[in-house]
């Protein structure tokens, strides 16, 4: 490939075709055509004014987890917010901000010994909390959205917002913020006792790890619920529960989840999805959406 010049950043933190088997949770996928990691971000801004100036898509990549990348990699930038500046965590009284590239499970456990409330009914749910933001991560007991106050982002064409809750509109599993990097995230919660959020931490992730292939290669749930019916009931009703291709095969634990057994590849996930989609569609007459990514 020919190397693209650029701003002085990027002979420190561009790199070209980057395997991103690593950087997904199905361990599967090509490599990235351009792997950008900025440190900070001013140096985000400077690769978003590259990608412009080259006339590059962009994508945001964080711990892959809702994420499935093609075989053949991805044509473009995919940027990564491992920098230090993007994983700093900071409390003021009953408010958390948080770097967009902090693990979210190492913010859930910080802000629960804190004796601060309200992310733990997040618990087992992987990523970062950029990811989790931009598709309004959540569960039975509650959605990420629910506990933002405050978010800045910046736009692709490099412009820095600061936001408030009510300005951005979350709805199941996305919000409104295409086009655009979430950088640090606000969050309002509640002082109450470490003991009893650790003790409901513990009761939730115990409910999902006895329902949820919770540590396996997979990508989470791979449908979204539809408005009268939950995905996972309608794959197993159909009889999809352990139906395979390749490596790939529909989780015997949850049939929302697929499941990499060692040797999948991307092709092998993608085939089962449009199997899984098209046999829905074939028996209820019902479109499931999907809720991971496709790259």
């Amino acid at each position: 490939m020919d190397m693209i010049s650029s701003p002085e950043i990027i002979d420190e933190i561009f790199r070209y075709d980057v395997p991103l088997q690593r950087y997904t949770s199905f361990r599967t996928g090509g490599a990235a055509e351009i792997f950008v990691e900025p440190r900070d971000t001013s140096e985000l801004k400077k690769a978003l004014q590259f990608c412009k100036d080259e006339d590059k898509k962009v994508f945001i990549i964080g711990k892959g987890t809702n994420l499935l990348v093609n075989d053949n990699g991805v044509k473009g930038v995919v940027i990564h917010l491992g920098g230090v500046d993007f994983k700093k965590i900071e409390r003021n009284g009953r408010y958390v901000s948080s770097g967009a590239g902090v693990n979210l499970p190492q913010l859930i456990r910080k802000t629960a010994l804190w004796g601060l409330g309200g992310l733990e009914v997040l618990v087992g749910i992987p990523g970062t909390v950029g990811g989790a933001v931009m598709m309004n991560a959540g569960g039975r007991y509650g959605d990420i959205s629910d506990t933002i106050s405050a978010l800045t982002t910046i736009t692709f064409d490099g412009k820095i917002t600061n936001r408030s809750r009510k300005d951005v509109e979350f709805v199941y599993r996305e919000c409104n913020l295409s086009n655009q990097v979430v950088v640090k995230v606000e969050f309002a919660l509640k002082e109450s006792r470490k003991e009893e959020i650790l003790e409901k931490m513990s009761k939730i992730y115990k409910e999902k790890k006895e329902k949820q292939p919770l540590s396996t290669f997979s990508a989470g749930s791979i449908f979204k619920n539809t408005q009268h019916y939950k995905a996972a009931e309608l794959i197993e009703k159909a009889n999809l529960k352990g139906w395979k291709v390749g490596g790939a095969v529909v989780s015997e634990k949850h049939s929302n989840f697929i499941v990499n057994t060692g040797n999948a590849t991307s092709t092998d996930i993608l085939e089962l999805i449009n199997i899984i989609k098209e046999t829905i569609k074939k028996k209820y007459n019902i479109s499931l959406e999907q809720e991971i990514q496709i790259w």
